[in-house]
């Protein structure tokens, strides 16, 4: 097997901040080209496509990982210690895109048929993210695992989200005589005063709790400091359930707003459908024991099951670790990350049988 902790050491040493992926895909590329060589892969930019040939009758199975990453903080360390693999990316998610090289590597012993996908830009705006052109050049799929960091647990569906201006208006006056206009801002306070005693909605999905929450996250206004706003706008983020539309999350919006202030989406992240009843994936899950939780928050996941692709996020990283000054990895999670891949697309695809009925289990 090939060694992930070298593999995981030198994907995490070459930096790759979103917009600057060039590095490390000319880097997984020549690995490809000098481990793999002969096999079929693409390349649009700074993102790959990897189709290893192909059998009938077997399960086609994708496995995607992005390769760029926040900025790295100025204090992350490159090292190995204390089982803690350290570095920039170590846990999201250059620790899973290892794995799937290790997993390309033997996909000769494999039951599946392999498509790999490693892609720029999906930390930064959504408009740079690479799969979101990608994903119509795609080869059909039967499933595909998202490796994000969830430390080996099934990570199942993922939250939508959506951002939206709330405005509130009032009159401009000068700020030594504010008696003179009325300050927007004052006539936010009672909408947030609804958003901060607000609790989280318990909503439940296929036996999984998900979280909606509503949060004021930025607020402006756009006059001089001297000046008494009259208009003051509030971003609330709102995330919601697999079983809600972002139509829904506007009208429940619309209704704690009332006739207060004016609302207007930015834009919208759909939430991605839970797969965790689609066969391939019980057979796994009951196999190897596999601890399955719902995902609070947004992946590309969302993207593949719009698109008719079952999915879950499954990766050896720690989300709890993402996006940290000190980010790590446990060195342990990389070998057992493959191992439990290896079982899913060696045995769980040959012995797992399904028919195109069996799909509505993405209700």
């Amino acid at each position: 097997m090939l060694d992930l902790i070298a593999l995981t050491q030198k994907l995490v040493s070459i930096p790759s901040p979103t917009g600057s992926e060039k590095e490390i895909c000319d880097y997984i590329e020549g690995w490809l080209r000098s481990e793999l060589p002969g096999v079929p892969f693409s390349r649009t930019k700074d993102s790959l496509i990897v189709c290893p040939f192909h059998e009938e009758g077997r399960p086609t199975v994708g496995l995607f990982g992005h390769i760029d990453t926040v900025p790295a903080s100025p204090t992350q360390p490159q090292k190995i210690e204390g089982g803690k693999l350290y570095g920039c990316g170590s846990s999201d998610m250059k620790s899973g895109d290892a794995v799937i090289m290790a997993l390309l590597k033997d996909y000769e012993k494999l039951n599946a048929n392999l498509v790999a996908v490693f892609y720029a830009g999906e930390e930064g705006p959504d408009e740079g993210n690479a799969l979101r052109t990608m994903i119509d050049t795609l080869p059909p799929m039967d499933f595909a695992v998202v490796l994000e960091p969830t430390n080996n647990n099934i990570m199942a569906g993922c939250m939508g989200g959506m951002h939206a201006i709330v405005t509130f208006e009032g009159k401009r006056a000068h700020s030594a005589r504010p008696w003179q206009g009325q300050n927007a801002i004052y006539r936010s306070l009672s909408f947030l005063a609804k958003l901060r005693d607000l609790p989280r909605r318990e909503v439940n999905v296929s036996g999984l709790t998900f979280y909606e929450v509503l949060s004021p996250t930025m607020a402006s206004t756009k006059n001089a400091a001297n000046v008494i706003p009259d208009a003051f706008d509030i971003n609330v983020n709102i995330r919601y359930a697999p079983n809600h539309t972002d139509a829904e999350m506007l009208e429940y919006l619309n209704k704690l707003v009332g006739e207060t202030a004016k609302v207007k989406v930015r834009d919208v992240a759909i939430p991605g459908k839970v797969c965790i009843g689609h066969p391939l994936m019980q057979n796994w899950i009951d196999r190897c024991e596999l601890k399955v939780e719902p995902k609070q928050a947004w992946t590309d996941l969302a993207r593949l099951t719009a698109h008719g692709i079952p999915a879950v996020n499954f990766g050896p990283g720690d989300p709890d670790r993402c996006h940290q000054a000190l980010e790590w990895t446990e060195v342990d999670n990389l070998q057992k990350c493959y191992k439990l891949l290896y079982v899913f697309l060696s045995e769980v695809c040959r012995d797992t049988s399904f028919t195109e009925a069996d799909l509505e289990v993405l209700n």
